[in-house]
């Protein structure tokens, strides 16, 4: 069963013609948790891999690969959004399913551009940190 109804397909295809630049999204996979009891059993990681490859197959300049525990990762499965292959950082972790793939389709975007959005006066601010510096941003649809 396709992610994508063709409506959304259609809609996602139209936001995917603003990549300005290649974007591979790295899917990292890792130690499978065992379910709780009672719990649905759903393979978290094959999933994601499910979603990523329909994504990156609606736009020529998205692609993907898999890869089993690379290097920094703190949790699994995640998605690394790399701006023309080159790690910035960006993670997603967990799986985007419904809402929160808008989440990843943000990240993709945000990476596709050839500038950045940030206004001018966050770039200035950012440049005048003195180290680096790890944010995490937390994404909840309710």
């Amino acid at each position: 069963m396709p992610i994508f109804r063709p409506e959304e397909e259609a809609k996602v295809r139209e936001l995917l013609v603003a990549l300005e630049r290649p974007v591979d999204l790295l899917v990292a996979l890792g130690p499978e948790e065992t379910p709780l009891p009672g719990a649905r059993d759903v393979d978290f990681g094959a999933e994601t891999v499910r979603i990523v490859e329909e994504l990156a197959a609606l736009h020529e300049k998205l692609t993907h690969r898999v890869e089993h525990e690379p290097p920094g990762f703190e949790r699994y499965p995640a998605v690394a959004v790399l701006p023309e292959g080159e790690d910035k950082g960006v993670r997603y972790y967990g799986l985007p399913w419904g809402y929160e793939l808008g989440s990843l389709i943000g990240a993709v975007l945000e990476a596709g551009r050839a500038e950045s959005s940030l206004q001018p006066e966050s770039l200035e601010r950012l440049a005048a940190l003195d180290r680096d510096l790890a944010i995490d941003v937390f994404v909840t649809p309710t």
